[in-house]
């Protein structure tokens, strides 16, 4: 078995990708947000933590979700006796779900990163043994470990639902009742998920919305307040100024151009 790229890709909203068919295996971890693969009419929804392992020579695309995505992506070459046990005798795609959520993933993707452009015979051996060890770790992950995923399916179209609708997604209280669950039960879920608290990623989209309408709309403070789901003008002045540090008046007429 050998490594021959190892890398990650941030990808935005809606990004395609691919198509793509390699002469390789191919592995590739969502570690935020989420992304839809293709295999011809068979469709795989990934979010983080899960992973999937392409056998050589199978074509496929892909598209990322409302929320962009990072993907790391592996690529090797090796015959089907060198995979784990787990992971053999497989004619098509195998999708693990949530097999990457351990710490020990997470530290030997760190680690793999780290050496990419080490060429050095001890750092390319170095290489080889942590990936067999990713390998390893991902074809064993517990049952257990898997956590929630039918509810972790839930929150990506809420998100989704809340990025475009900011002024009904006037709370984490709201986004949570889209996605049929409880409010700590879906600041959990983010969490795992996206790696963030959830209060901070909406505060975030709504401030970055405001800067927007405010540079590129003639609409009033009260409007874009109403827009974003803020009671009134009072509340949005206070959030934008303690978040910019500048009221959004002041913000409209020195830096809205610069924007």
């Amino acid at each position: 078995m050998q490594l021959l790229i190892h890398g990650i890709g941030p990808y935005g909203p809606r990004h395609r990708i691919g198509p793509a068919c390699w002469p390789h295996y191919d592995l590739i971890i969502v570690t935020e947000g989420g992304v839809t693969l293709q295999f011809g009419r068979r469709r795989l929804a990934m979010l983080a933590h899960d992973a999937v392992l392409i056998p050589p020579s199978i074509e496929f695309a892909g598209i990322s979700g409302e929320m962009g995505g990072e993907i790391w992506v592996q690529h090797f070459s090796g015959a089907p006796a060198d995979l784990p046990g787990a992971l053999r005798g497989r004619s098509g795609p195998v999708l693990l779900r949530a097999a990457a959520c351990s710490e020990i993933a997470g530290a030997l993707l760190r680690r793999l990163h780290l050496l990419r452009d080490r060429k050095s015979g001890e750092a390319l051996r170095l290489r080889h043994a942590l990936f067999r060890s990713l390998l390893l770790e991902l074809a064993q992950a517990p049952s257990g470990r898997r956590f929630g995923r039918p509810e972790a399916l839930q929150v990506e179209p809420a998100l989704a639902w809340a990025e475009t609708n900011l002024g009904a997604a006037r709370s984490l209280r709201a986004i949570a009742r889209r996605a049929n669950l409880s409010e700590s039960h879906f600041r959990n879920l983010f969490r795992k998920l996206r790696g963030q608290p959830a209060g901070a990623w909406l505060r975030d989209r709504r401030m970055g919305e405001a800067r927007r309408l405010l540079a590129v709309t003639g609409l009033t403070l009260k409007e874009i307040a109403g827009q974003l789901g803020y009671s009134d003008v009072v509340s949005f002045n206070r959030a934008f100024g303690r978040h910019h540090g500048t009221p959004p008046g002041r913000f409209r007429k020195t830096r809205a151009r610069v924007i």
